[in-house]
């Protein structure tokens, strides 16, 4: 029986979740040796507690094989690459689902890893979607005045600035950053969208952490601020939306470093909504 787009689309379900590794094991049973297969194949990073932010990589890159098309089928098999994930010789990974036959269970099962994948015809890996380009000079809105209060430990010298001076730093900081280019695509919510490293206390060295990083939803005529986040919170979505870990800021990668052990598998999968 052939694997068509629609029947995977509709197994895949909503893809505006924020839940989206729950909604990789709604779609395909994942065996942990399968997944720690893949850990070890690839090239080394660190993927958190569990492997989720390797969970949440698939859960978000074989969406979008899907969605792209870009899958191949055969031996009653379907095939997507490992996202953008190679080996240390530099060979793609490849990942094959078949139908689960449990009945009342997820309706497929991951069977195989492997870089040398027996396959009719093997896939390609998916676009990364673009996030919507930042018009120069629009208006950066607050979601709410409060916005640092959940952060107020990571910017002390502002405890007693009004709201306002806070907001215009707010704004003035995320401008700085955005005409030198160091804002980062970011995963978010079935979108790519952006974050922007604030840095409030000092602008010597811009491989260091900044103070707080902003998301920031392109909307027509205006950057809409949702909230401030620790440097280190966007990690799981920032790295979703570029081919290899090395491509993603040193201070972005050394923050994750120091705080991997530490990450819930609530603030890798909802970063916006773990505030504090």
């Amino acid at each position: 029986m052939a694997f068509v787009q629609e029947e995977l689309l509709q197994a895949w379900g909503n893809p505006h979740t924020s839940r989206v590794v729950e909604r990789l094991h709604r779609f395909a049973f994942i065996p942990n040796e399968l997944l720690e297969k893949l850990a070890d194949m690839a090239l080394h990073e660190n993927w958190g507690n569990n492997y989720h932010v390797l969970k949440k990589y698939l859960a978000v890159q074989v969406a979008w094989s899907i969605e792209q098309g870009k899958f191949t089928e055969g031996e009653n098999q379907f095939y997507v690459t490992a996202g953008h994930l190679q080996t240390r010789y530099g060979t793609p990974i490849y990942l094959a689902f078949s139908r689960n036959r449990n009945l009342g269970r997820e309706p497929f099962y991951m069977v195989a890893v492997e870089s040398n994948m027996s396959a009719p015809r093997l896939p390609v890996p998916p676009e990364i979607p673009a996030p919507t380009e930042i018009p120069v000079g629009v208006e950066i809105v607050m979601m709410h005045d409060h916005i640092l209060d959940d952060n107020a430990d990571r910017v002390p010298f502002f405890a007693r600035t009004p709201r306002v001076a806070q907001m215009c730093a707010v704004s003035g900081a995320i401008q700085w950053s955005l005409n030198r280019k160091l804002h980062l695509a970011y995963w978010y919510f079935g979108q790519m969208s952006y974050v922007v490293p604030l840095y409030l206390s000092s602008r010597e060295d811009i491989t260091l952490a900044p103070d707080l990083i902003a998301p920031i939803q392109v909307n027509p005529g205006s950057l809409l601020v949702r909230t401030v986040l620790k440097p280190v919170m966007p990690f799981g979505n920032a790295r979703v939306a570029v081919q290899r870990h090395d491509q993603l800021p040193h201070w972005l990668l050394q923050a994750w470093k120091e705080y991997a052990a530490a990450a819930t598998e609530d603030e890798i999968e909802n970063p916006e909504a773990t505030l504090g």
